[in-house]
């Protein structure tokens, strides 16, 4: 006589179905999040790099660059079209007419349209632009906004070797670099435990 599961059966199985599937998808968020910061952490670096490129081969720092990279710069769409310009960073950029001056700038368009910003943030701007409605004040799943995720910048403008950062809130750091590039990390606040940067702890001075 063949004996069916019975109901208490049937539930410790699905109990542990369940137990099971919420340690995976606990591990696959975990690895997700992990390759997103190491991403950020790349990004960070190839931006650093661009702009210590883009002092070495114009000799000096550029005028746009050093008004922006002073403690607290933003990777604005500016900024960065000026980076893919000089062939410093490979992003989508056009020379556009500034809106209030009339000038006319590098500017980063499609994807990169909101400036150098996190791989959090990437993401939410992918998702927006295929709608044609990307706005920076857009919340990113995590914390902030997109504005919070642009990348920040600061620069050795008077060669000396040393780099102040500025930090919202107040705080500030020299860091022994030419340049020094950092990012809010995930939860979209400055200052934090997962802010990643273009230096070592034992580079600040």
């Amino acid at each position: 006589m063949k004996r069916g599961f019975t109901l208490v059966e049937m539930l410790i199985v699905i109990g542990i179905i369940a137990i099971l599937t919420g340690a995976a998808m606990t591990g696959f968020r975990g690895a997700v999040e992990k390759a997103q910061a190491a991403k950020c952490q790349e990004l960070v670096h190839n931006v650093s790099t661009a702009l210590v490129k883009v002092f070495q081969d114009n000799g000096s720092w550029p005028s746009r660059i050093i008004s922006a990279g002073q403690g607290s710069g933003e990777m604005t769409a500016e900024i960065g079209g000026e980076l893919a310009r000089r062939k410093a960073l490979s992003l989508n950029y056009r020379l556009v007419e500034n809106e209030e001056t009339g000038e006319k700038v590098y500017k980063l368009v499609g994807l990169d349209q909101c400036g150098v910003v996190s791989p959090w943030a990437a993401e939410v701007v992918k998702r927006k632009a295929a709608n044609g409605n990307v706005s920076l004040n857009e919340p990113v799943p995590g914390g902030g906004t997109i504005r919070d995720h642009v990348l920040r910048f600061s620069i050795d403008d008077d060669e000396d070797g040393l780099v102040k950062v500025s930090y919202e809130g107040g705080k500030s750091v020299t860091v022994r670099a030419s340049a020094a590039v950092w990012c809010c990390g995930r939860d979209g606040k400055f200052g934090t435990r997962d802010d990643i940067k273009s230096w070592a702890k034992g580079q600040e001075k």
